[in-house]
């Protein structure tokens, strides 16, 4: 996901401490979905997030090319794999 995320000239991995956090997957899952208003995209900060909406508005400010969303979407969906992979381990542990 980071990498996708460089190549958009986005920098949230570095204003989020966690990028699979609530903060981090809410951005991210929306922006997949068509959403690439950095203002609107901010507003999905966890209030516990320790960074400023503004910060992150800023951090969302890049290029949202076809090819770059592609990749972001499959590195999504490969990391929602995995965690449904470790919750069948968990089950079986």
């Amino acid at each position: 996901m980071q990498k996708a995320l460089m190549e958009m000239n986005l920098q949230l991995h570095h204003v989020v401490s966690d990028i699979t956090g609530k903060t981090g997957m809410r951005i991210l899952r929306a922006i997949v979905q068509g959403q690439h208003d950095s203002a609107v995209l901010a507003s999905f900060r966890d209030p516990r997030c320790k960074t400023s909406e503004e910060t992150i508005r800023q951090s969302l400010e890049g290029h949202y090319r076809e090819e770059h969303l592609l990749a972001l979407s499959q590195s999504l969906s490969l990391y929602d794999t995995y965690h449904e992979h470790l919750a069948e381990c968990d089950q079986f542990i």
